[in-house]
């Protein structure tokens, strides 16, 4: 199983096709800031699965939940856009919150900046941003109920 992972799209849609045309994954996590960009996506892949939560920049997305825990194939992952847990500052109180729901994948945005880490069984995601100069996503893969994730720095 495929994972796209979104963060901080900030209406450049045009990325998120790419993203998903380039990668055919098999659901997609959009991790907030301008998170109607993710609706464009469930409009053009209608039987694409689709999950967003609202970021700091979302004041217009009351009906979008802040954080979503999901499961695919076993692998249970948080998703969240960081700001309630201060990620600008460290990383400490959202592993916390992680290890406390007992997930596999945290995955978050708001720095707009690239992190891929795998520590003591969690793995922590941060896509960066997919709207800005120097774009990217992340990938979460699961295969036999092993989790491995990347991110990909590299324009489309």
């Amino acid at each position: 199983m495929k994972i796209l992972v979104l963060s901080d799209s900030h209406r450049e849609e045009n990325y998120l096709r790419s993203a998903v045309q380039r990668e055919r994954p098999d659901a997609v996590i959009h991790l907030g800031d301008y998170a109607s960009d993710a609706r464009v996506l469930e409009q053009e892949y209608p039987r694409l699965p689709v999950c967003t939560v609202r970021g700091n920049c979302d004041r217009d997305a009351a009906d979008v939940q802040e954080e979503a825990l999901l499961e695919w194939e076993g692998v249970q992952i948080l998703a969240t856009h960081g700001h309630r847990y201060h990620v600008k500052s460290d990383l400490l109180t959202l592993r916390y919150a992680a290890l406390e729901k007992g997930v596999q994948v945290v995955a978050f945005g708001h720095t707009h900046i690239p992190y891929c880490e795998e520590s003591d069984g969690l793995w922590m995601l941060n896509p960066g941003a997919c709207g800005r100069l120097f774009p990217s996503y992340g990938m979460i893969e699961i295969k036999n109920g092993t989790v491995q994730c990347r991110v990909m720095e590299e324009a489309l």
